[in-house]
């Protein structure tokens, strides 16, 4: 099987999780990791097993080698890593959010087609296979019509948690509350016909937590709800008119058993996808089966709804009147 050579933006935590991932795929070549803080790339090629280690993300993305770049910086430095790599001609997977609002999202997507090259969220939840069947079981009417969504993402946060840090774009809605957003509007549609939403703003200027409501035309509707908490708070739970699904025993964006059951208690359906590493492989292999196949965007994690979501967040901190003072 052809691999694939992997360049790694940012030796963070995510990009560690990340890499955890493709030691267990034998056509992903852990190829070079860039790091400003040459120290700390050397330190990750060393324990995730990479062969090369750049000091600047400039020459990372210039080394013909690689066949795709993983962004894993902050989410205030995703649209200037997003241009640089894709300006290099390198196919990209880009955390989310992907940028810091629609708008610099669009111009990085219209650069990617631009330059015919690769461009994924990495939205790793839509690549998984027990979110992928309770998707499956939904579009195929087991639950009936959509009456109504809860999803909610709330994490441990105390002091000095990165989320409380404006600098970097911190608060819940991009980091957090991105995952909830995107399984509704999964669900139930990327385009709903009204949107209202309260946020409690803190002293750091980033928002501790937020409400969302979502109405639709057929007048279903969704709750998304995410915050900076003091424990864990992350369930997602659809009614339907034939049946209901909840995951709330392990985190509905990395589940890896769902269950449908019908108002009498009887089980509609039942599916286990456990994960060969810890779940970000399965965005590595979806990235890698397009690349082999020549393809410049995912069907699974479209640009289009990426794109809507984005827009969506832009609604909501514009009713939040919230904007960050280094966005465009």
């Amino acid at each position: 099987m052809e691999q694939i050579k992997w360049g790694l933006m940012g030796a963070g935590r995510m990009s560690g999780w990340f890499a955890e991932a493709l030691s267990i795929l034998p056509d992903a070549n852990r190829y070079a990791i860039g790091s400003r803080d040459y120290e700390k790339g050397e330190q990750f090629a060393k324990t995730y097993g990479f062969q090369k280690v750049y000091a600047s993300y400039e020459d990372l993305v210039n080394d013909p080698e690689i066949d795709i770049i993983y962004i894993g910086t902050p989410i205030r430095y995703h649209y200037d890593s997003l241009m640089l790599a894709i300006n290099a001609g390198k196919n990209v997977l880009c955390e989310k959010a992907l940028t810091l609002n629609a708008a610099q999202a669009k111009t990085a997507y219209a650069l990617a087609q631009e330059k015919h090259v690769f461009f994924m969220e990495a939205m790793w939840m839509k690549c998984q296979p027990a979110y992928r069947k309770m998707i499956e079981w939904i579009r195929g009417g087991l639950l009936g019509d959509i009456l109504s969504v809860e999803a909610r993402f709330h994490t441990k946060s105390r002091k000095g948690h990165r989320l409380f840090h404006y600098e970097t774009a911190g608060g819940a809605l991009l980091d957090l509350g991105i995952y909830p957003l995107t399984a509704v509007c999964d669900i139930l549609g990327y385009h709903p016909c009204e949107v209202v939403s309260r946020a409690a703003i803190g002293k750091e200027k980033v928002d501790y937590m937020n409400s969302t409501l979502l109405s639709y035309e057929n007048g279903s509707f969704a709750s998304v709800n995410s915050g900076l908490a003091l424990s864990k708070m992350i369930s997602l739970f659809i009614v339907g008119t034939k049946g209901r699904i909840a995951i709330d025993e392990e985190f509905f964006f990395q589940a890896q058993h769902v269950e449908a059951y019908g108002y009498d208690d009887t089980l509609l359906g039942s599916f286990d996808g456990p994960f060969l590493k810890n779940g970000y492989e399965f965005e590595a292999m979806e990235v890698m089966d397009c690349l082999r196949n020549h393809k410049v965007q995912s069907d699974l994690v479209t640009p289009e709804d990426s794109l809507a979501v984005m827009e969506l967040l832009d609604t909501l901190r514009t009713q939040w009147g919230m904007k960050f003072d280094f966005e465009d």
